[in-house]
């Protein structure tokens, strides 16, 4: 009984003896992985990348302010992964919402100018109850349509207006060489190679094609 005993003890203690191997050799292989000696040939980036992070998170760890590493220094590959390692895609920005151009309002104007059909020529008139000359009568449309400009003479209309080739309802003609020397009349195109002005018969329409306005014939302008 008493060899049993012995036999027993003794089992029980290279029992013992195994396991505190066991824990022993365990904790000393978790120290040695907590850490990177660093060996000749070794860059940051590629010890990051055999261990599955980014050189970045290594330096953070190590708290390193460069990527330069020497031989026989120790790296620390333990301290757990933070919310700082994990990048979170920034959201991109809106982009701000382009102006809403308003339209020139060339439906309201071409009204507002047949509404003055027959109205008498009158130099320097600027209004409906006294009589239009032409340029006191597309200021007075614009403005009456909701776009603002000042009075100006045929010729102050050409030199401040955009020149186009290709006109649009509610551009500007003008026309040289009528009544003097120079931009001298202007009209306000409505279409159809046809425009709507204030001349010695008052306010009426015309056809651009006419021998006499093609003959006179400078340009087409638009209000900038």
């Amino acid at each position: 009984m008493k060899k049993k005993n012995k036999k027993y003890r003794w089992g029980l203690k290279l029992a013992t003896l195994a396991l505190s191997s066991s824990v022993l050799f365990s904790t000393i292989d978790t120290a040695s992985a907590a850490t990177y000696t660093v060996k000749s040939g070794d860059s940051l980036w590629k010890i990051a990348n055999q261990y599955g992070v980014t050189y970045q998170t290594l330096m953070k760890w190590n708290n390193l302010s460069s990527t330069t590493i020497r031989v026989g220094q120790k790296l620390n590959l333990n301290t757990p992964l933070t919310s700082a390692t994990i990048s979170t895609p920034t959201p991109k920005p809106t982009a701000a919402p382009k102006p809403t151009v308003t339209p020139k309002p060339t439906t309201n104007l071409v009204q507002v100018a047949k509404k003055q059909l027959g109205v008498k020529y009158t130099f320097g008139g600027s209004k409906p109850s006294t009589g239009f000359d032409c340029s006191g009568y597309v200021t007075y449309v614009y403005n009456n349509a909701g776009i603002s400009t000042a009075r100006k003479s045929a010729a102050g209309f050409y030199s401040s207006a955009k020149k186009v080739s290709s006109p649009q309802v509610g551009d500007l003609v003008f026309f040289a060489n009528t009544y003097k020397a120079g931009i001298s009349h202007v009209g306000i195109y409505i279409g159809n190679s046809q425009m709507i002005s204030a001349s010695d018969g008052g306010v009426s329409v015309a056809n651009l094609n006419s021998s006499y306005w093609k003959s006179h014939f400078a340009g087409y302008g638009r209000i900038k």
